[in-house]
Protein backbone atom coordinates (compact mmCIF):
# COMPACT_ATOMS: atom_id res chain seq x y z
CA UNK A 1 0.00 0.00 0.00
CA UNK A 2 2.86 2.44 0.27
CA UNK A 3 4.08 2.64 -3.22
CA UNK A 4 0.14 3.51 -4.00
CA UNK A 5 0.80 6.43 -1.46
CA UNK A 6 3.69 7.25 -3.05
CA UNK A 7 2.00 7.22 -6.67
CA UNK A 8 -0.94 9.14 -5.17
CA UNK A 9 1.47 11.72 -4.00
CA UNK A 10 3.68 12.40 -6.90
CA UNK A 11 0.15 12.35 -9.10
CA UNK A 12 -0.79 14.97 -6.87
CA UNK A 13 1.87 16.85 -7.03
CA UNK A 14 2.02 16.43 -10.59
CA UNK A 15 -1.68 17.50 -10.95
CA UNK A 16 -1.25 20.56 -8.56
CA UNK A 17 1.98 21.66 -10.65
CA UNK A 18 -0.29 21.46 -14.01
CA UNK A 19 -3.29 23.29 -12.62
CA UNK A 20 -1.13 25.94 -11.21
CA UNK A 21 1.03 26.55 -14.82
CA UNK A 22 -2.19 26.35 -17.33
CA UNK A 23 -3.71 28.86 -14.85
CA UNK A 24 -0.58 31.04 -15.05
CA UNK A 25 -0.55 30.31 -18.64
CA UNK A 26 -3.30 31.39 -19.42
CA UNK A 27 -3.42 34.66 -17.80
CA UNK A 28 -0.10 35.75 -19.34
CA UNK A 29 -1.33 34.63 -22.81
CA UNK A 30 -4.67 36.57 -22.63
CA UNK A 31 -3.79 39.73 -20.66
CA UNK A 32 -0.79 39.78 -23.28
CA UNK A 33 -3.98 39.38 -26.07
CA UNK A 34 -5.72 42.14 -24.42
CA UNK A 35 -2.55 44.46 -24.34
CA UNK A 36 -1.59 43.84 -28.39
CA UNK A 37 -5.85 44.52 -29.20
CA UNK A 38 -5.55 48.14 -27.32
CA UNK A 39 -2.06 49.26 -28.24
CA UNK A 40 -1.01 47.40 -30.96
CA UNK A 41 -4.80 46.77 -32.57
CA UNK A 42 -3.91 43.02 -33.63
CA UNK A 43 -4.57 40.27 -31.13
CA UNK A 44 -2.44 37.27 -31.05
CA UNK A 45 -4.18 35.48 -33.31
CA UNK A 46 -3.90 31.53 -30.87
CA UNK A 47 -4.57 33.04 -27.63
CA UNK A 48 -8.26 32.30 -27.90
CA UNK A 49 -6.90 28.83 -28.78
CA UNK A 50 -4.54 28.63 -26.15
CA UNK A 51 -6.79 30.04 -23.40
CA UNK A 52 -9.79 27.53 -24.42
CA UNK A 53 -7.56 24.74 -24.35
CA UNK A 54 -5.66 25.76 -20.92
CA UNK A 55 -9.40 25.93 -19.89
CA UNK A 56 -9.79 22.64 -20.41
CA UNK A 57 -6.76 21.21 -19.28
CA UNK A 58 -7.38 22.92 -15.97
CA UNK A 59 -10.77 22.09 -15.71
CA UNK A 60 -9.97 18.34 -16.34
CA UNK A 61 -7.02 17.73 -14.96
CA UNK A 62 -8.83 19.03 -11.85
CA UNK A 63 -11.20 16.27 -11.45
CA UNK A 64 -9.60 14.23 -9.31
CA UNK A 65 -7.70 16.36 -7.47
CA UNK A 66 -10.96 18.03 -6.52
CA UNK A 67 -12.62 14.43 -5.23
CA UNK A 68 -9.14 13.86 -3.56
CA UNK A 69 -9.46 16.71 -1.50
CA UNK A 70 -12.79 16.87 -0.72
CA UNK A 71 -13.50 20.58 -2.68
CA UNK A 72 -16.16 18.78 -5.35
CA UNK A 73 -19.62 19.73 -5.08
CA UNK A 74 -21.90 18.23 -2.67
CA UNK A 75 -25.70 18.68 -1.92
CA UNK A 76 -25.55 18.44 1.75
CA UNK A 77 -28.65 19.57 3.37
CA UNK A 78 -29.87 16.42 3.35
CA UNK A 79 -26.43 14.72 4.21
CA UNK A 80 -25.94 16.50 7.07
CA UNK A 81 -29.51 15.86 8.41
CA UNK A 82 -29.20 12.14 8.90
CA UNK A 83 -27.13 10.40 11.31
CA UNK A 84 -23.26 9.48 10.83
CA UNK A 85 -24.19 5.23 9.64
CA UNK A 86 -26.78 6.91 7.16
CA UNK A 87 -24.08 9.64 6.11
CA UNK A 88 -21.54 6.40 5.97
CA UNK A 89 -23.83 4.40 4.11
CA UNK A 90 -24.74 7.15 1.60
CA UNK A 91 -21.23 8.41 1.00
CA UNK A 92 -20.46 5.26 -0.12
CA UNK A 93 -23.39 4.72 -2.74
CA UNK A 94 -22.48 8.23 -3.91
CA UNK A 95 -19.15 7.91 -4.59
CA UNK A 96 -19.71 4.23 -6.06
CA UNK A 97 -22.49 5.71 -8.68
CA UNK A 98 -19.65 8.58 -9.11
CA UNK A 99 -17.05 6.52 -9.54
CA UNK A 100 -19.14 4.32 -12.58
CA UNK A 101 -20.48 7.38 -13.86
CA UNK A 102 -16.84 8.51 -14.35
CA UNK A 103 -15.57 5.04 -15.83
CA UNK A 104 -18.30 5.76 -18.39
CA UNK A 105 -17.72 9.01 -19.17
CA UNK A 106 -14.32 8.28 -19.16
CA UNK A 107 -15.14 5.54 -21.58
CA UNK A 108 -16.83 7.91 -23.86
CA UNK A 109 -13.95 10.20 -24.52
CA UNK A 110 -11.64 7.73 -25.77
CA UNK A 111 -14.39 7.21 -28.43
CA UNK A 112 -14.93 10.81 -28.87
CA UNK A 113 -10.66 11.24 -29.31
CA UNK A 114 -11.03 7.97 -32.07
CA UNK A 115 -13.54 9.45 -33.64
CA UNK A 116 -11.75 13.00 -33.90
CA UNK A 117 -8.40 11.25 -34.85
CA UNK A 118 -10.31 9.65 -37.32
CA UNK A 119 -11.86 12.56 -38.96
CA UNK A 120 -8.45 14.06 -39.04
CA UNK A 121 -9.48 17.37 -37.72
CA UNK A 122 -6.85 20.46 -36.89
CA UNK A 123 -7.67 23.49 -34.47
CA UNK A 124 -8.10 26.45 -36.82
CA UNK A 125 -5.06 28.98 -35.10
CA UNK A 126 -2.01 26.34 -34.72
CA UNK A 127 -3.31 23.59 -36.89
CA UNK A 128 -2.97 21.00 -33.71
CA UNK A 129 -4.67 17.61 -34.18
CA UNK A 130 -7.62 18.52 -32.63
CA UNK A 131 -7.98 15.20 -30.56
CA UNK A 132 -4.71 16.62 -28.56
CA UNK A 133 -6.81 19.73 -27.17
CA UNK A 134 -9.10 16.76 -25.22
CA UNK A 135 -6.87 13.75 -24.56
CA UNK A 136 -6.74 15.69 -20.76
CA UNK A 137 -10.56 14.41 -20.64
CA UNK A 138 -10.60 10.58 -20.25
CA UNK A 139 -7.12 11.31 -17.72
CA UNK A 140 -9.11 13.81 -15.66
CA UNK A 141 -12.18 11.77 -15.68
CA UNK A 142 -9.68 8.43 -14.67
CA UNK A 143 -8.07 10.01 -12.33
CA UNK A 144 -11.63 11.25 -10.45
CA UNK A 145 -12.71 7.47 -10.94
CA UNK A 146 -10.05 6.35 -9.06
CA UNK A 147 -10.15 9.30 -5.93
CA UNK A 148 -13.87 7.88 -5.51
CA UNK A 149 -12.73 4.11 -5.74
CA UNK A 150 -10.23 4.97 -2.82
CA UNK A 151 -12.66 6.88 -1.13
CA UNK A 152 -14.75 3.74 -0.66
CA UNK A 153 -12.55 1.69 0.63
CA UNK A 154 -11.47 4.62 3.14
CA UNK A 155 -14.87 4.84 4.31
CA UNK A 156 -15.45 1.17 4.50
CA UNK A 157 -12.08 1.01 6.48
CA UNK A 158 -12.28 4.01 8.62
CA UNK A 159 -14.86 4.99 11.21
CA UNK A 160 -14.78 8.22 10.49
CA UNK A 161 -16.42 9.91 7.47
CA UNK A 162 -14.69 10.62 4.33
CA UNK A 163 -16.07 13.17 1.60
CA UNK A 164 -12.72 12.78 -0.16
CA UNK A 165 -9.11 10.43 0.39
CA UNK A 166 -7.73 13.18 2.19
CA UNK A 167 -10.83 15.15 4.25
CA UNK A 168 -13.07 13.88 6.69
CA UNK A 169 -16.70 15.44 6.83
CA UNK A 170 -16.67 17.61 9.43
CA UNK A 171 -13.10 19.02 9.35
CA UNK A 172 -12.56 23.27 10.00
CA UNK A 173 -12.47 24.95 6.33
CA UNK A 174 -9.09 26.71 6.09
CA UNK A 175 -9.30 29.06 2.89
CA UNK A 176 -12.11 28.54 0.11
Amino acid sequence: MNIVKKIDDYVTTFTEWILGMSIILMAIILIANVIARKFFSNSIPAANEMGATLIILATFSGIGYAAKKGRHIRMSALFDAVPLKVQKVLIIFISAVTCVTYIYVCYIAFQYIGYTMMLGRVTSALELPAWIRVVIVPIGFGLGAIQYFLNIIINIKEPELYIGTEKIAGEEENGI
